[in-house]
């Protein structure tokens, strides 16, 4: 870079940073300004803006920073696409370009590689790359061998990192590095240090979460995943003797043979409160029952058990291959595999029993004492893992199979838009479509 270049850089940089300084509150502005150690850290509760400010800094880095090509790194392109995409499109609208199908960014000229980290393979993808820059979206969801390789390929003198990322368990190999404090800052966010959130919006944020998640997601405070998962759940709150008429129904199936297999039917009406019921159950124990069920037995319950209602999709335990032949056989259809991602999807069960959008009917016994006895392992918090016990947890695995799929944010495209686009290409669009608050024929799932 010639003299002439570096002076127009950082004339370029200097202006960035005073333009952007300007429109944020003083927390967001003090971590802008003074993020220039070689890894940087954004931590705290959700909607805090973290993000916003972590990202400002990254764009300022674009203009000024080391020559050499930057890297951006997400869970997956789907989070890219939703967390930076918006903020991109916000803050520099006309400076960047994207490139889909390289999946490259360009901010201010510079090339930027977007790169997916969602398992440990995903190292691969970096090794012998030489960065000048990084930034990482959420640090605590990447895979620590490949936060190790990117360390190592940020070689270039000047060469910084910039993450953002919510609490996780004391024990996480992230908060030990930040513990440990080598050559590293770190700026804590919370709920509060956002002011273009009305006391409203914060109060809605807040009535979200409960437990742990309250903790981490609104505290911000790095929490140990200790008792049971659902801590906060509550039989005189969270179970009802009736509910609405069902717009249409989902079933989520946890298989088993040794263990006990069990179904869960979700009733689902959006214009009636609740507006998601768990209304029925199946549960069979052979150990208990001293009766070993096959495939095709639980094939034909589970065709009775979806009998006479308007069920639209039926989400299986994606290991259950044997099961969901023989289902088919039986011409069962609306057949899916389910996002068996177990953190997120507690999560969001977690969210709609403490917001009141998910009950559950009295009726449905073993899922509600599953409720009460689901805990976290003790063995594996201490690795910095928030892994549930796997005892006691059928029934409570084929409900989050069913609602993280169909209505949460990381069913990777397998939720309600493809169930409706798969309904309507078997049954013909006269049909109404998912939302719409009328009744379907009885028994449809059956081809």
């Amino acid at each position: 870079m010639t003299a002439t270049e570096e002076k127009s850089t950082t004339k370029t940089k200097v202006n960035l940073e005073q333009s952007f300084l300007k429109i944020f509150s003083p927390k967001q502005a003090y971590s802008i300004a003074h993020s220039n150690a070689k890894l940087n850290f954004w931590v705290g509760s959700i909607r805090s803006g973290k993000t916003y400010a972590s990202l400002v800094r990254f764009i300022i880095e674009c203009a000024g920073g080391p020559e050499g090509q930057f890297c951006l790194i997400t869970k997956t392109f789907d989070s890219f696409k939703r967390n930076i995409i918006p903020l991109l499109d916000d803050l520099i609208p006309s400076s960047y370009s994207w490139s889909p199908g390289k999946r490259e960014l360009s901010i201010y000229t510079r090339k930027i590689h977007v790169i997916g980290a969602d398992d440990e393979r995903a190292e691969r993808k970096i090794r012998g790359a030489t960065f000048a820059g990084a930034y990482i979206d959420e640090v605590s969801v990447i895979p620590q061998v490949f936060y190790q390789m990117l360390l190592s390929r940020l070689s270039i003198e000047g060469s910084k990192l910039f993450g953002t990322t919510n609490p996780d368990s004391p024990f996480h190999w992230l908060k030990q590095q930040i513990d440990e404090g080598k050559d590293l800052k770190v700026f804590e966010f919370r709920l509060d240090d956002n002011p273009n959130l009305s006391e409203e919006v914060k109060d809605f944020y807040k009535n979200q979460y409960s437990g742990l998640w309250y903790h981490r997601f609104i505290e911000g405070a790095w929490t140990l995943a200790e008792g049971t998962v659902f801590d906060f759940f509550d039989e005189h709150i969270h179970v009802v003797s009736n509910y609405p008429t069902s717009s249409y129904c989902l079933v989520g199936v946890d298989y088993g043979t040794v263990n006990p297999c069990a179904f869960t039917m979700l009733s689902v009406n959006p214009n009636k409160f609740p507006q998601w019921v768990v209304i029925k159950e199946y549960y069979w124990d052979s150990q208990k029952r001293q009766k070993q069920k096959t495939d095709e037995d639980y094939a034909e319950d589970l065709k009775n058990f979806c009998m006479g209602h308007p069920v639209r999709a039926i989400y299986i335990d994606p290991s259950a291959a044997s099961f969901k032949l023989e289902c088919r056989k039986q011409g069962i259809g609306n057949l899916l595999d389910a996002n068996n991602d177990v953190d997120n999807g507690i999560r969001f069960l977690s969210n709609q029993l403490a917001g009141g959008k998910l009950k559950i009917y009295e009726g449905c016994t073993n899922l509600i004492k599953e409720f009460g006895c689901y805990i976290w392992d003790t063995r594996k918090k201490e690795r910095g893992l928030d892994v549930p016990l796997k005892e006691n947890d059928h029934a409570v695995d084929s409900l989050r199979y069913q609602c993280f799929s169909h209505f949460g944010q990381g069913s990777d495209g397998q939720g309600a838009r493809r169930i409706e686009e798969a309904w309507n290409q078997l049954n013909g669009p006269q049909l109404p479509g998912i939302f719409a608050d009328q009744p379907v024929h009885p028994g449809s799932f059956v081809r």
